[in-house]
């Protein structure tokens, strides 16, 4: 039986997943001095959705290695790599004070699902890659850090998405076995995460991260939801079904 709904943050109840490619391309189009344009960056960020800030900045600096380093001449790779945190960081903050523009990048039906469940007396979380700051800041935005029993962050735990600690921490906390919970991620990383925890997944696609779940072939097409306005159906069907 379902006790608990997961919600990762990032592309799932908001869409930042599109604003942090967004703040990523920017910055390294500005460290290039526009040898990599911003449709590059935005172009090949599908494969690092659901990754820590470290994962990504990592393999976007492997990506782009050469034009940064000639533009970022007499840095090392680790100096390269904080600067290309430093400027996206303050980018994406930029963005994340914009109300109307963060608004604007809410999942409507995936919000709707969280406060449904919540009505409903679930134990909603939610588990996310974001540093902490910033996840309060788009929580606080979307008003809903009251119907939320636990919020874990990447300063929680030690090991991100793909691996399962997180959700194994959500399990641990709220005291159930991983068959009770039920986890809604929208990229490869974290529906794997997901599933190595031994809990039900399902994933809410959206452009960024559609092909390559489907691609990878790790979830049955059943628990794959292409259009949001299925979510909440389909969910409590299921839920209905695990009793």
């Amino acid at each position: 039986m379902i006790r608990a709904i997961i919600f990762d943050l990032d592309g799932t109840l908001v869409h930042t997943e599109i604003l942090k490619a967004e703040s990523y391309a920017q910055a390294i189009q500005i460290l290039t001095k526009g040898s990599v344009s911003q449709k590059m960056v935005l172009d090949s960020f599908g494969k690092y959705v659901g990754l820590s800030r470290a994962g990504v900045v990592n393999g976007l600096f492997e990506e782009y290695k050469k034009p940064l380093s000639e533009h970022l001449d007499g840095l090392d790779s680790e100096a390269v790599q904080e600067r290309i945190i430093t400027s996206r960081i303050a980018i994406y903050h930029q963005m994340l004070n914009d109300k109307t523009l963060l608004s604007s990048h809410f999942c409507k039906y995936n919000m709707e699902l969280l406060r449904s469940v919540h009505k409903d007396n679930f134990k909603t979380v939610v588990a996310t890659m974001s540093h902490r700051f910033e996840a309060d800041m788009v929580i606080e935005a979307m008003g809903i850090r009251g119907k939320l029993d636990i919020i874990l962050t990447s300063v929680d735990i030690l090991q991100g998405k793909p691996h399962p600690e997180i959700y194994l921490k959500v399990k641990e906390m709220l005291k159930m076995e991983p068959e009770e919970c039920l986890v809604i991620e929208d990229s490869l990383h974290g529906i794997k995460a997901g599933l190595a925890a031994g809990m039900n997944v399902f994933a809410v696609t959206n452009p960024l991260t559609r092909s390559e779940v489907h691609a990878a072939n790790v979830l049955a097409p059943s628990f794959i939801i292409d259009d949001p306005k299925e979510l909440i159906h389909r969910v409590y069907q299921f839920i209905k079904e695990s009793r």
